[in-house]
């Protein structure tokens, strides 16, 4: 069952990747993006290299200091986790490691809000989980090989088809 879903998986992918790619070189250069091509280039970038559309061209697995030696230092720094406010991104790091290896990164931008829960779920399908807690909806989709993808809408109990408010692209655990 595992094989036929990450077979499936992939092929969808894969599917998406060519429908956003001719679909993008047919657009007429407007700088806005439609919901289902944000998601296009959600899922392709986290399928390709573990990255978000903010990110590009920082990775899971890629160095904080790699990040800090392009962009600078962090707007806001701890232990665990380095903010750029301006790239709208939030990466989470191993500490433990000396190159403090990036684990997660977290986007955050405002046109994120552009896409809602049904259109994610007609696009790309029923996710691998759904979760109301603290007040958010967590819908997650996974390749089960090479990334988990942690959408965070707005409460479903507010709005039935809530706004999406970030994402978060990690390393699949399977």
């Amino acid at each position: 069952m595992k094989l036929v879903r990450r077979s499936f998986t992939v092929l969808t992918i894969t599917f998406l990747l060519l429908m956003g790619t001719a679909l993008g070189t047919a657009a007429s250069g407007s700088p806005q993006s439609s919901p289902d091509l944000l998601i296009r280039q959600i899922m392709g970038l986290a399928y390709e290299s573990q990255q978000t559309i903010n990110s590009v061209p920082f990775g899971v697995g890629d160095s904080l200091r790699k990040v800090k030696k392009a962009w600078g230092e962090p707007d806001e720094l701890s232990s665990a986790a380095a903010i750029y406010w301006d790239h709208h991104i939030l990466f989470l790091y191993d500490n433990s490691t000396g190159r403090k290896t990036i684990t997660a990164i977290e986007d955050f931008d405002p046109t994120l809000e552009t896409i809602h829960l049904s259109e994610l779920k007609n696009l790309i399908g029923e996710p691998e989980s759904e979760e109301e807690k603290e007040g958010m909806y967590y819908v997650t989709y996974t390749d089960h090989e090479n990334y988990e993808i942690e959408f965070v809408f707005e409460s479903a109990w507010v709005d039935p088809n809530p706004k999406l408010n970030r994402y978060i692209v990690t390393e699949s655990e399977d």
